[in-house]
């Protein structure tokens, strides 16, 4: 009995789910499509490249809609429920408010792991498909590997900094690279060695050969300037691929790959608040999904009692309520006025609070 009023109430809340997920991305689709449509038109695309391009724009999608989809589907899955007494007749039954939301928590549980997962495993590698069809299939660029780029800026290992006018992937080689290399001190990162050159290229074995530039050295207050025809230091393990591929922005970076960055742009000398919070979101946000079926669960069960156009915006309205407390603690944590990781919580921790305690009276 109780295992059949579990999968019946299931039942409601994955079809509102699958309702509310295929209308949101439906609406983002449409709308980015509208945005793009002259890219599309101006570089005559294909259908299928339009259809690959959106296919890989799919997860970054679904996991951003993900949380306020589950709010509305418990919402308007138990609305349904309250509208024709059955709630109350579960409760007659002997459930209580607990033990009738448990499958959907359960629920909640899985799928905000999954939505972690979809983050870290897929995200990354869909959002580099997504934009080598953009640029390669659709706007007939060559591929990262074989197109060259200017104004280089790229945060090596080791305090290693690269700034170079152009990078010639086909050569490979930098030219008029500028490294510069810093070091922890009690002041903070020092800049203790400048290597400027006319190029650089890699040589077999993948060592790095500065020529026909200087070198200058900084110790205590002191600089010695040094000339060179050629110049190779085996500690400068950067390769080629690291200045040709697309550098994921930091939403569409897994923690892996964000944790990397974060070390080499500290050991620069550079700020990471900003990294450091977008850090904490990859694990944060999926959680948001456990929070509002919690939250969507006791609002329905006790207070709200109006029908599904209620429950739809009421679930809106606290669905952009969550997002402006995720805007708002991303803001404190980006200039530092809050810690990295309540920066990153904060959303959670306002509406879990608040619902952990809408949940206590309701089960009281």
């Amino acid at each position: 009995m109780v295992r059949l009023i579990d999968r019946y109430v299931l039942r409601e809340f994955l079809l509102y789910l699958l309702l509310g997920v295929s209308s949101f991305v439906g609406i983002y689709l449409i709308v980015d499509l509208f945005e793009k449509i002259d890219t599309f038109v101006d570089h005559r695309a294909a259908a299928h490249l339009v259809f690959d391009y959106y296919l890989n724009n799919l997860p970054v999608i679904l996991i951003q809609v993900l949380p306020v989809a589950m709010l509305l589907a418990v919402v308007l899955a138990f609305g349904q429920l309250r509208r024709f007494n059955e709630v109350s007749a579960m409760q007659s039954c002997g459930l209580s408010p607990l033990r009738i939301t448990t499958p959907l928590l359960l629920v909640a549980v899985l799928i905000s792991g999954g939505a972690f997962l979809l983050g870290e495993e897929v995200v990354p590698d869909a959002y580099r498909q997504q934009q080598e069809t953009l640029d390669v299939r659709i706007k007939k660029k060559r591929p990262a590997d074989q197109r060259g780029r200017s104004g280089i800026y790229y945060m090596g290992r080791g305090g290693r900094v690269y700034v170079a006018q152009h990078f010639e992937p086909l050569t490979p080689r930098l030219v008029e690279v500028s490294l510069q290399q810093f070091a922890r001190s009690d002041a903070g990162q020092e800049l203790y060695r400048r290597l400027d050159a006319a190029e650089a290229r890699w040589r077999p074995g993948g060592v790095l050969e500065f020529r026909d530039g200087t070198l200058r050295s900084f110790r205590a207050g002191e600089e010695k300037l040094a000339s060179f025809a050629r110049y190779a230091d085996t500690r400068t393990v950067e390769q080629p691929d690291e200045f040709t591929r697309i550098e994921n922005d930091p939403f569409n970076m897994n923690r892996r790959d964000l944790a990397d960055y974060i070390a080499r742009i500290r050991a620069g000398g550079a700020k990471v608040n900003q990294y450091q919070v977008d850090y904490h979101l990859r694990a944060a946000f999926p959680a948001s999904n456990f929070i509002m079926v919690l939250l969507g669960s006791c609002l329905s069960l006790r207070i709200l009692r109006g029908g599904m156009a209620l429950g739809f915006g009421v679930s809106l309205f606290l669905g952009f309520a969550y997002y402006g407390f995720l805007r708002v603690g991303q803001a404190l944590g980006y200039t530092g006025h809050v810690p990295p990781l309540l920066a990153a919580w904060l959303g959670n921790l306002v509406f879990g609070f608040f619902g952990a305690v809408l949940f206590w009276r309701v089960n009281r």
